[in-house]
């Protein structure tokens, strides 16, 4: 959310700047937005929506939009903090997922189901999209959410975030 604050603090300067420039040379200034200035809007959802509740053994599909094209990576974090990746899947698979109204996640090709088991409680599936690939060294070890964001910030790819909150409960209904 950091990176997102900053983004908009810079292009809005950015464009009063130019329209400053413009007002005083009588001239027309373009401005440029790259990929890389340009804020991805991600939502990602379960198949129920958002804060539900999910049974041991239930399985669990996400539903994931982007307004335009991006890398795309999704962590799963459990009820005990533990982080999970969960996309890109394989190590080939650079993340990359076009924009479009709510892509299911898993993918069929993806060879995964995500089925709900211990521990139980409060848990979270982060996406983050970029304009660029994510870097997989970062990815390795991490300890929590925070230390994963620290050490995309330190990589420098401007990225967003969003997740989606979901409570596990032991037992079936």
């Amino acid at each position: 959310m950091k990176n997102t604050n900053k983004l908009t603090v810079r292009l809005w300067l950015t464009n009063l700047l130019g329209l400053i420039a413009l007002h005083l040379s009588g001239s027309a200034i373009a401005t440029e937005t790259t990929p890389e200035t340009t804020a991805i809007h991600v939502t990602i959802t379960t198949h129920l929506g958002d804060e539900q509740h999910f049974r041991e053994g239930d399985e669990i599909s996400l539903l994931l939009s982007l307004d335009h094209d991006a890398y795309v990576l999704l962590v799963y974090q459990d009820a005990g903090g533990n982080l999970v990746k969960l996309f890109p899947v394989r190590k080939n698979d650079n993340g990359w997922v076009p924009a479009g109204n709510f892509i299911p996640f898993p993918r069929r090709t993806d060879g995964l189901r995500l089925v709900v088991a211990s521990p139980f409680g409060e848990e979270r599936v982060w996406a983050f999209a970029a304009a660029k690939a994510f870097p997989t060294r970062p990815l390795l070890d991490i300890p929590d959410i925070k230390a994963l964001r620290t050490r995309l910030q330190h990589s420098g790819i401007f990225y967003s975030e969003t997740y989606t909150q979901l409570r596990t409960h032991a037992g079936q209904q």
